[in-house]
């Protein structure tokens, strides 16, 4: 099929592990055989230069990070920027992707990010792809925000337990397609090293504001933090989180959790793909800490960054948002819901590094490959489009 795969992922600050997604998901569809394009739209106010003030499109920051990613995955002839609705483009030209998308069985748009009509109106198929479980059902049920359902045929989420008995989450009256992320598996991977590595994280606990329904508070995953930042107390391990600027100003956090034990670095120190990759290479295993609205909301929701770590080996100690239903754990993959829960497994872990390390891989080959999660969703998604 031709599909086309639309996201946001040039405007600053640069976040590796969200492009890298992206990226899998298209070199994934190509590697199954189909005919695939991304394409990104921006607009004027959010192109900026390195000072980080508006610019003209032609010296952004944006255009600069989309011809780079592009350029480094092969896809630099396969990929358009579109600015101001094609007054200009990176990439492609605005006419070849508009011929191209006349042509498409398929628009994947994550978040209904792509609205631009030539573009979005061609394909035979729009496929709405919900990255943020609980918080978009919300702003489309509670609040009344316009999030571009409109004109999609075909609804994709990654809360594997939205629109069931599993979750209090009303599902805006849509038949949800729920999925794993899609990972492209490297051929080798090489066990952690079991001296000097932590047990680490990229996390950002300020991006998304509290959502209420029903009088109950789904909230963000500062007041997660907080629950469990005693952890490194509980258990002998050394725990590192990466955290961006903006989150290292946040003194009440920053104070609790390096006065609990938690180490903190800045995330522009992985600012790249390659960077990021190592850093997770480097890592003894990930401790992933959830948004509160996906706990609470029983979302099913499986973190992206999880889904890198356990390719890569590492050991993955997360939260649980209901997606134990879908992944099995115990080995390579271990939940808790209480701070004891997370203490016994880091210490499972610890007791069995080699293991839990293979276990990862394993569970990624056989669960996250893009061999085995997207063609599943590209069948769900035929079996509903018109």
């Amino acid at each position: 099929m031709r599909i086309i795969f639309s996201a946001v992922l040039s405007i600053p600050p640069y976040t590796p592990g969200s492009v890298l997604q992206r990226i899998h998901h298209v070199l994934g569809l190509q590697d199954l055989g189909h005919d695939v394009y991304f394409v990104e739209e921006t607009y004027r106010d959010v192109c900026v230069d390195v000072s980080g003030e508006v610019c003209s499109f032609e010296d952004s920051v944006n255009a600069r990070n989309f011809l780079d990613t592009m350029k480094t995955f092969g896809l630099a002839e396969r990929s358009c920027l579109i600015y101001e609705g094609g007054r200009e483009t990176v990439g492609m030209s605005f006419d070849r992707i508009a011929d191209v998308a006349k042509g498409a069985d398929i628009l994947i748009n994550l978040s209904g990010h792509l609205s631009t009509g030539p573009i979005f109106e061609g394909p035979r198929c729009r496929v709405y792809f919900d990255q943020d479980p609980v918080y978009t059902q919300l702003w489309q049920a509670e609040y009344g925000q316009d999030l571009n359902f409109e004109h999609h045929d075909v609804f994709v989420t990654r809360g594997l337990n939205i629109g069931t008995e599993a979750s209090p989450i009303p599902d805006c009256s849509i038949d949800w397609i729920p999925t794993l992320p899609a990972v492209f598996l490297e051929e080798s991977w090489t066990p952690p090293d079991p001296k000097d590595s932590a047990y680490s994280t990229v996390a950002s606990w300020g991006v998304f504001g509290d959502v209420s329904y029903h009088g109950e508070w789904y909230r963000s995953r500062r007041q997660e933090l907080i629950r469990f930042a005693p952890l490194p107390g509980r258990v002998d391990a050394t725990f590192e989180m990466m955290v961006k600027a903006y989150e290292q100003e946040d003194d009440e956090m920053r104070t609790l959790l390096e006065s609990s034990g938690w180490r903190l670095a800045d995330a522009l120190t992985i600012g790249d793909i390659p960077a990021y990759r190592n850093y997770i290479k480097r890592s003894r295993g990930e401790i992933g800490i959830a948004k509160n609205a996906y706990v609470k909301g029983r979302s099913g929701w499986f973190s992206e960054r999880s889904a890198e770590y356990l390719a890569a080996g590492r050991p993955v100690i997360a939260q649980s948002t209901g997606y134990e239903a879908t992944l099995p754990t115990g080995v390579g993959l271990l939940s808790f819901a209480t701070l004891e829960e997370a203490a016994d497994a880091v210490r499972d872990v610890e007791a069995g590094l080699g293991k839990h390390a293979r276990g990862a891989r394993e569970l990624a080959e056989a669960h996250l490959s893009h061999r085995r999660v997207l063609p599943e969703l590209l069948d769900a998604i035929e079996a509903k489009a018109p």
